[in-house]
């Protein structure tokens, strides 16, 4: 199938890796009891030679390299060998007469709890040579299962107990199927970077993966292979201009069952698409560049051979994102909230031998009423996955509905860096975002004073979404440093307001704009700028726009109505703060 052209050119991008992070646990709990995760022999750290195991012909995928590319959803509680696998197999009560194959892994469907049903299929199995039966808690606990498993010889694994059949099978299908592929391909499971870059390699052009949303997980970066100007575009938002729900080109590579070829024009290079499928979901697309027409079925080849690899890693990125988003989010929300608990937290996080500490949260400059091209989700999408690559050790996590980014390291000039990242990027957002901000508090030392600090960053970050404090010209970071006194002032305010000092101090500034409504003067408003402009006249007439004459007969009679002095310094500063504190006030104040 071939899709129209477009005029934006096609898909490329940039985005950031989860693989150098990935780990397969040993010695996972369940409900107490203690069980081994297999650990397959060729998941050495590092990423592989692409052509190590193509010399050797295809391999064989045993158990636990089966098993092991599934990820934590398995267990094995009794194993007696590593076997070969050739197919996997479902079987239910119902299927008391069904061949069981050789070498096959069965799921064991809807068993009862221990029933003579089940124990049946393992007699069973174990006489026909299967590589293992897998159940789940439901059918089987853990001490039964093992048991079983020994009595009978044959490898019991555990499923947990959500995990879906379906998709758990054709996971375990495409683990199979995937021996010389995923060798040849030679990335560590769910390193998208690297897979793409072994793509890159197999198919000869630039390749991204992205995934249902628009983001981009990998893309490779091989030197000798060429880029057009929309791949610079996604590499510096992290994410695609259009939504693939309504991008043509995504939709087609959606519905068909294989690659597709996106022609260029003359300012993009044309792509080969193809959807990454589980059990029928989409997990998202590979793009890869053609620079050259003639390579064009070369490409489409490649990628077919690798589609099962896609498969695994994107199932395996995905799952462990998810999972790692969840753990930071939970301890660094008990970080912020509990300080007695933050030094266990940071320790958790891998944070606690930094020397200094920064927390910083993500806010829009425009007026509340401006619309943008971008969602805001999408943003949050986006600038969380472009920290995680500037920035490995960032930790990114939504906290009490704010995006809230801790930084950490060893010396000053770390941060350096970071802020003049953080500016670059924001600025260069636009115009297809709405004005962005990054408001960083304090630099501390310890880890337990972060709750303090998130409370003030909250405060701030009020003021800067409502214009009252902004970056430095051409800059996109609030610094706390910079706007000690606003910060204190917004915090004054809310303690006044709450102890209900306001109702008793503002009578005065209550006569002067009932005046003003009876009359139609402009009283307050002379007193708020005469006062804003440091009592200067030739400042307060610039501000509103009359002659200096008119300002000065407006204070004589402001003294005169109102018995102000406002020559008293006390006055002078009491006013100050009641007009500073009205106007944080109404704006700062937490929402109910």
């Amino acid at each position: 199938m071939v899709a129209r052209p477009r005029s934006t050119g096609r898909r490329g991008g940039g985005g950031t890796s989860v693989g150098g992070r990935i780990t397969h646990r040993y010695g996972a709990i369940y409900k107490g009891f203690s069980v081994l995760l297999l650990n397959s022999p060729n998941m050495a750290s590092g990423t592989p030679d692409p052509t190590a195991r193509a010399a050797d012909g295809p391999q064989t995928s045993t158990l636990s390299d089966v098993l092991v590319n599934v990820g934590a959803d398995l267990w094995v509680v009794h194993q007696q060998d590593d076997p070969v696998v050739q197919s996997i197999a479902l079987r239910e009560p119902s299927d008391d007469d069904t061949h069981i194959p050789r070498r096959a892994v069965l799921l064991a469907v809807g068993f009862p709890a221990q029933g003579p049903a089940f124990t049946d299929l393992l007699v069973r199995a174990g006489e026909a040579g299967v590589s293992a039966v897998i159940a789940k808690p439901a059918t089987a606990d853990p001490e039964s299962l093992r048991a079983l498993g020994e009595l009978h010889g044959v490898n019991t694994v555990l499923a947990r107990q959500s995990v879906d059949w379906l998709q758990l099978a054709a996971l375990l299908k495409a683990s199979v199927s995937v021996s010389e592929a995923d060798a040849v391909a030679g990335a560590r499971l769910g390193d998208l970077f690297a897979f793409a870059n072994a793509v890159a390699t197999m198919a000869g052009g630039a390749t991204s993966i992205v995934d249902p949303a628009g983001r981009v997980l990998g893309f490779s970066n091989l030197a000798d292979q060429p880029v057009d100007e929309h791949r610079r575009k996604v590499t510096l938002l992290m994410s695609e201009v259009d939504s693939p729900a309504t991008d043509p080109d995504y939709r087609l590579t959606y519905a068909a069952t294989g690659c597709v070829f996106v022609p260029g024009d003359a300012e993009t290079y044309g792509r080969v698409a193809a959807a990454v499928r589980s059990d029928g979901e989409v997990l998202g697309t590979i793009w890869v560049i053609v620079t050259d027409p003639d390579q064009r079925h070369h490409v489409v080849r490649a990628l077919e051979e690798l589609l099962d690899a896609a498969s695994l890693h994107l199932h395996h990125a995905r799952s462990y994102v998810d999972v790692e988003r969840r753990r930071e989010a939970d301890l660094l929300s008990h970080l912020l909230r509990d300080p007695q608990q933050a030094s266990a937290c940071a320790f958790a996080l891998e944070i606690a031998d930094k020397q200094w500490y920064r927390l910083a949260t993500l806010t829009s400059t425009d007026p509340p009423t401006r619309t943008t091209e971008v969602a805001p989700h999408r943003l949050v999408q986006r600038v969380s996955t472009w920290l995680h690559l500037i920035q490995p050790n960032a930790i990114v996590a939504e906290v009490d509905s704010h995006l809230a980014m801790l930084f950490s390291g060893q010396n000053r000039q770390e941060w350096t860096n970071l802020q003049h990242n953080l500016d670059d990027f924001l600025r260069r957002v636009e115009p297809t975002a709405p004005s962005l901000a990054v408001v960083v508090g304090r630099e501390l030392h310890e880890v337990h004073e972060l709750g303090d600090d998130f409370t003030h960053l909250r405060t701030l970050v009020r003021l800067t979404a409502l214009g009252l404090v902004s970056p430095r010209p051409g800059g996109a970071v609030v610094l706390m440093d910079e706007h000690l006194p606003q910060l204190d002032l917004a915090l004054l305010a809310d303690w006044h307001r709450s102890t209900n000092h306001l109702r008793l101090r503002v009578p005065t500034l209550e006569r002067i704009r009932e005046y003003d409504r009876e009359r139609g003067s402009a009283y307050l408003e002379t007193l708020k700028t005469y006062i804003e402009s440091n009592k200067s006249i030739p400042a307060t007439a610039a501000g509103l726009n009359v002659h200096v004459n008119s300002v000065r007969y407006r204070i004589e009679k402001l003294q005169s109505l109102f018995e102000l002095d406002l020559n008293d310094i006390d006055v002078f500063a009491w006013l100050l703060l009641q007009f500073r504190f009205a106007e944080f006030t109404t704006s700062v104040a937490p929402r109910e």
